[in-house]
């Protein structure tokens, strides 16, 4: 009876977790080959005081995430991306440990690219990166003096 119990109580943990992840059905998954998602940024390297454009391709729906290195770069603009919001939190992991501009849609997005721009504000190398579920990708982009 005590396992009953404790699989139970598991299973009552897990069950809305996994209710709220996207469900992928037939023909919603990507193509052989093709990653759930993407980012890259350009110019690559940026001079400082130049934007940078950041493509974000998202290969199924789900709700979409996105860092930007705040060390280097200045608020970005929402550009093409879906309803959502930037804020500024402290240095996770997928901007190196850095402080970071962190931006999460609204709800979960359709597949697409995506586009922002952000300004180039200090030299160095810093990274960008994006997630979709528990797929991520991420780019290191190259700010130098002009």
């Amino acid at each position: 009876m005590r396992r009953f119990v404790v699989v139970a109580g598991v299973l009552a943990c897990l069950v809305p977790l996994v209710g709220a992840m996207p469900v992928l059905g037939v023909g919603t998954a990507p193509a052989l080959g093709k990653a759930v998602v993407g980012i890259s940024a350009s110019p690559n390297p940026v001079v400082v005081g130049q934007r940078v454009a950041h493509l974000v391709d998202v290969a199924v729906s789900g709700r979409l995430d996105a860092w930007v290195s705040a060390a280097g770069f200045g608020q970005p603009g929402l550009g093409s991306l879906p309803p959502g919001a930037w804020w500024q939190e402290c240095c996770p992991s997928q901007t190196a440990g850095t402080p970071a501009w962190h931006y999460r849609s609204f709800a979960p997005v359709p597949p697409g690219t995506y586009r922002f721009g952000a300004e180039a504000r200090r030299t160095g190398s810093f990274l960008s990166s994006a997630s979709v579920g528990f797929a991520a990708a991420s780019v290191w982009v190259r700010v130098v003096q002009a």
